[in-house]
């Protein structure tokens, strides 16, 4: 019998579409269409896969689970799987900066030394807006962990080296402000400020002041690696022809260190049209703004840079998307809202393959290239 993951979130809104508009339904079917055209080959019980969600003005109305979210118990990805989120994990960060500052708690525009103390000279002031921004010019830690202890994919990175390192690099890669140039070490210091600042740990004040606040029940700074979670997937990489297990055991959190369901991401990006945070409309034109910079590396001049505090601004389809996606060990995850619409595709992936990204940006262009 052909392995078939659970289907939820269709018989209702589709009963619910048949007895409004028929534009509706066929939008609701090119939806349907899409993405299961897109992630078919996902559909199997012998290898991991992604939960999707696709939500309208914060209603899910399409949710699909493809493969496996445990092999060694066959398990099956389900409406509740909780994924690791990688670098998407930054925008959390950063709002938690952009929280602090509208309470009067910390200014952007300082320099870090003044939450940091202890950080190594740079001999220029970094600012905190810049660390935000990607323009700080903070060399990247992961290329020196790597080239310390190899390409192990996070597996092996004792989680206090990490962090000596971070107070060992006193060279910066270009004039702060200058330039874009993406750092996991601005975020991983950012969320060393937030706790300098907030006397919390990062976990801690993001739960009291955005996860909570929002009833996104299932996500949390994942900051002690031994820790349970209830509905986790595992990571997965294929080596040698075989899946296998793609964890770790690094805890540094700021550039990364979320779990989340898809569930969660849509109640997040949701809030950017409808705030319940405080800060009311000053803290969502925080986040939207775009950065500027004065110079743009060559490597990145084929696509624009609109970074905003987290997220970026994306064209695919003929719709601008706002959003970030992330990838570390064998996660992937990608969740856009699509500005013009109100609508949300998030996809959350448990095996490392760069193509899980386009999947959206893919099943976008299904949509709206075959509607017009």
């Amino acid at each position: 019998m052909k392995f078939r993951a659970p289907l939820i979130g269709l018989i209702l809104p589709l009963t619910l579409m048949c007895s409004t508009a028929v534009s509706e339904s066929a939008q609701f079917e090119a939806i349907s269409s899409a993405i299961e055209d897109v992630y078919r080959d996902l559909d199997r019980p012998d290898g991991p896969g992604c939960a999707v969600g696709y939500a309208r003005h914060g209603e899910l109305i399409y949710a699909r689970q493809f493969g496996m979210a445990n092999l060694e118990h066959n398990i099956p990805i389900n409406p509740t799987t909780v994924f690791r989120i990688g670098s998407t994990s930054k925008q959390f960060v950063a709002a938690s900066v952009a929280l602090l500052s509208l309470q009067g708690k910390l200014e952007l525009d300082a320099d870090i030394h003044t939450v940091l103390p202890d950080l190594p000279d740079y001999g220029t002031p970094v600012t905190i807006r810049q660390m935000v921004n990607h323009s700080s010019g903070i060399p990247d830690y992961m290329q020196v962990v790597e080239a310390v202890y190899g390409d192990q994919e996070g597996n092996f990175y004792p989680s206090d080296k990490n962090r000596e390192f971070l107070y060992r690099m006193n060279q910066l890669d270009f004039v702060p402000g200058s330039q874009y140039a993406y750092s996991n070490s601005a975020y991983v210091l950012l969320a060393q400020a937030v706790e300098a600042v907030s006397g919390q740990t990062m976990r801690e004040f993001a739960e009291e002041q955005i996860f909570a606040p929002l009833g996104m029940r299932n996500t949390h700074f994942h900051d002690n690696h031994r820790e349970l979670v209830e509905n986790r997937a595992d990571g997965y990489a294929k080596i040698d022809g075989r899946w296998q297990k793609n964890n770790t055991n690094l805890e540094v959190v700021g550039d990364g260190g979320v779990f989340s369901t898809v569930e969660d991401l849509i109640i997040w990006y949701h809030n950017f049209a409808d705030n319940r945070l405080s800060g009311g409309d000053e803290l969502i034109n925080l986040l939207t703004t775009p950065a500027t910079y004065s110079e743009v590396p060559a490597k990145y001049r084929d696509w624009s840079i609109d970074y905003a505090f987290g997220n970026m601004y994306l064209k695919f389809g003929g719709q601008t998307l706002f959003g970030h996606s992330g990838g570390f060990v064998g996660f992937v995850a990608a969740p856009y809202r699509i500005l013009a619409t109100n609508e949300i595709m998030v996809s959350l992936c448990n095996y490392r393959f760069k193509g899980n990204v386009n999947r959206v940006f893919d099943s976008i262009e299904k949509i709206y290239g075959d509607n017009g």
